[in-house]
């Protein structure tokens, strides 16, 4: 992982995820509430990508005129169509950035939970080395969860020491960062440890429900979207497959907070889906029944100005026939 990114992704997510715990006092609800926060500071983009989905929807039955029509000339048809998109001032590709957005995050995420020594308590790697001396973890054959395995054990001495730190710790970590005792089971899980599929264990329930709401997030978003073209309709479906797929994957072979993280993304998601698309939905429809009926009161004035110029010509005629 390269050192920018280090600095500017994963230390002020480590930073917002070590505010939140030291808040609540619960690792994983800290996770959740990550998430959560994660989901209310996107919202500006998924109402910009969720009012461009629904513009594009209303071009449903345009769209499918133009395949029909050049249905043999591809290119034609991709320079109709960004016209058509030009027209209504429609950008299709404002729909997809909320999507991936939680990506970075949850690489971001994953190597502040892998790092929480580095990246949430702000400890140099001399630190870190000192402190795993101490607490016995060899760093070399402790692999990528070696910092984990470190919290676990400086907070088993933090407990067995009457819930003081030791001198032997504080003397290493002085001024150096903020000492943190960090429980990582929540609900009866070790969210530090990573559920393997060799092994079946309880931790299994963290990928099993990471892949059930990814199925159900795209499901929502896919019912939620209404009629699509099929184009449309065929990428849904190839998503309803491999977005669970993944994310059931993933479950497997990453720490069990990032697993908590991304179920509650999921579940945040689909709130967020039934909120949002209801509100604009329902706002796109007054504002298109607002529109209706202004023209509509537009065309009955014209009607009526121009019966009333009928009928003032056809006295203007009685009239003048009358004077003769």
């Amino acid at each position: 992982m390269g050192d920018i990114f280090g600095l500017v992704i994963v230390r002020p997510l480590g930073l917002i995820l070590l505010g939140i715990f030291k808040a609540i006092g619960s690792y994983g609800l800290a996770v959740i509430l990550f998430a959560l926060l994660v989901k209310l500071i996107c919202i500006p983009l998924a109402i910009k990508g969720k009012k461009s989905m629904l513009a594009m929807n209303a071009l449903n039955a345009e769209m499918q005129q133009l395949q029909k029509k050049y249905a043999n000339n591809r290119i034609k048809l991709n320079e109709e169509i960004q016209k058509l998109y030009d027209k209504h001032g429609v950008n299709p590709m404002s729909g997809c950035l909320p999507q991936f957005i939680p990506l970075p995050i949850m690489m971001g995420l994953y190597y502040a939970v892998q790092q929480p020594l580095k990246f949430m308590m702000g400890f140099n790697q001399d630190v870190i080395n000192q402190l795993a001396v101490l607490v016995g973890v060899d760093t070399a054959t402790a692999g990528y969860y070696s910092q984990i395995t470190i919290a676990e054990k400086l907070g088993d001495l933090f407990t067995q020491n009457g819930g003081v730190w030791p001198e032997a710790v504080t003397n290493i970590t002085n001024g150096a960062g903020e000492l943190l005792n960090i429980d990582f089971n929540f609900l009866g899980l070790n969210l530090a440890q990573t559920p393997t599929f060799p092994n079946p264990s309880i931790l299994w329930i963290i990928p099993i429900l990471s892949g059930a709401t990814a199925f159900l997030s795209s499901f929502v978003m896919q019912k939620m979207q209404g009629t699509q073209n099929s184009a449309a309709a065929g990428q849904m479906k190839v998503l309803n497959i491999m977005m669970p797929l993944m994310s059931l994957y993933f479950g497997f072979i990453l720490p069990g907070a990032i697993g908590i993280y991304w179920i509650f993304n999921n579940i945040f998601a689909c709130v967020q889906e039934i909120v949002l698309t209801t509100y604009l939905r329902g706002k796109k429809e007054k504002k298109d029944a607002e529109e209706f009926a202004r023209v509509e009161a537009e065309k009955e004035a014209k009607r009526a100005a121009s019966r009333a110029a009928q009928q003032e010509q056809s006295q203007n005629a009685k009239k003048k026939k009358g004077d003769k």
